[in-house]
C-alpha cells in the first residue's frame, strides 16, 4: 500500500520526481566503518552483510598509479603512520596494517591489528563485487586520477552500476568531459552552492543541474531543499548519517539515499518504517 502511494505522489509531482527511486537507498560510507575498519574487505563485506546497497568509497593515487581506496590522504587514522598515498607503491601500501588504529572503545582494545587487513585497490574491489553498485569520490582534485578512474570503469564496465562525487570542479569536470556522460556523477561543492542560491533568492527554476545526485550534510536540509532537486530529475542522498533519529528524520524526508557507517542501523529503521 505504501509503494502504491508513493506512485500516486510520484506522478501527482510531475516527471522529475517521478524518476527518483521509490526506494531508500542505503549507502555505506567507507563500509560498515562504525564496526570495521574503513575501506577494508572485511568493512564491505559487513556492510553487505547488514543490507547496504551501495559501497561508498574514497580513492587516491598511489605513487605508481594505481587506485587506493583510503579516505584520508595520509595513513596516519587508520595505519598509524603519516605518509601520503602519493608518495608510495602499491607494495609499500600492501605491506601496511589497515586494522592496526581501529578502535571501538576509545583505544583500550584494538581487536584487528595483525589481521591480515590490507588497504584495497578499486580494481580489487570492483572484482570483490562484479555486480555491486559503488559511490565514488574523488578525493583530490587531480586530473589523473579521473583519468586512471574513467580508465578503470571502463575497462571492468563498470558504467552503469558507478556514481562518481568529488568536491572539486577541475577533478569532476574533467571527469565528466572524458567520460563523456556514460557515468552518473554528483555536485560538487561549487555546484551545490549555485543551486543553493538559486533556490533561496527564489530563481530555483532558472537553475540547470549538470549532475544527477545531489549529496547533501544531513545538518542543513529540509524537505523543500530535497523536493527542489528532485523536482529536476536529481536524486538526493544524505550524509553522515548514524543516529538513529536522524536516520528516522532522513527517512520522513523522502530522499533517495542515506550515507552512513551503520548500515544496519539504517536497514532497520527502513524496516520499521515500511521501506524494506
Amino acid at each position: 500500500m505504501k509503494k502504491m502511494l508513493k506512485a500516486i505522489v510520484c506522478l501527482a509531482l510531475g516527471v522529475g520526481f517521478c524518476n527518483q527511486a521509490l526506494a531508500i537507498e542505503i549507502l555505506a560510507h567507507r563500509g560498515a566503518s562504525g564496526e570495521y575498519p574503513q575501506s577494508t574487505s572485511l568493512a564491505f563485506d559487513m556492510a553487505m552483510e547488514q543490507g547496504a546497497d551501495i559501497l561508498e568509497l574514497d580513492v587516491h593515487l598511489s605513487k605508481d598509479r594505481y587506485i587506493i581506496i583510503n579516505h584520508d590522504a595520509d595513513l596516519k587514522d587508520n595505519v598509524g603512520v603519516s605518509d601520503k598515498i602519493e608518495d608510495l607503491t602499491l607494495g609499500e601500501i600492501k605491506s601496511l596494517d589497515a586494522g592496526y588504529e581501529f578502535t571501538r572503545d576509545n583505544g583500550n582494545s584494538y581487536p584487528f591489528r595483525n589481521q591480515g587487513l590490507t588497504l584495497l585497490t578499486l580494481n580489487e574491489l570492483f572484482e570483490r563485487y562484479p555486480d555491486g553498485l559503488f559511490n565514488v569520490e574523488i578525493k583530490p582534485n587531480d586530473k589523473v586520477l579521473s583519468e586512471v578512474l574513467w580508465q578503470i570503469i571502463s575497462d571492468y564496465r563498470m558504467q552503469g552500476q558507478v556514481t562518481v562525487a568529488s568536491q572539486h570542479s577541475k577533478a569532476m569536470n574533467h571527469f565528466r568531459d572524458i567520460s563523456g556522460g556514460e557515468v552518473r556523477t554528483s555536485a560538487t561543492i561549487g555546484e551545490l552552492i549555485e543551486a543553493s542560491l538559486a533556490w533561496s533568492t527564489g530563481f530555483g527554476w532558472a537553475f540547470k543541474p549538470k549532475f544527477d545526485v545531489a549529496q547533501l550534510p544531513y545538518s542543513i536540509t529540509t524537505k523543500p531543499y530535497v523536493r527542489f532537486f528532485q523536482k529536476k530529475g536529481v536524486l538526493v542522498d544524505l550524509w553522515t548519517v548514524n543516529d538513529e533519529d536522524h536516520i528516522e528524520r532522513s527517512i520522513s524526508l523522502g530522499v533517495d539515499g542515506i550515507i552512513g557507517d551503520y548500515p544496519d542501523r539504517i536497514y532497520q529503521a527502513l524496516v520499521d518504517a515500511g521501506e524494506r
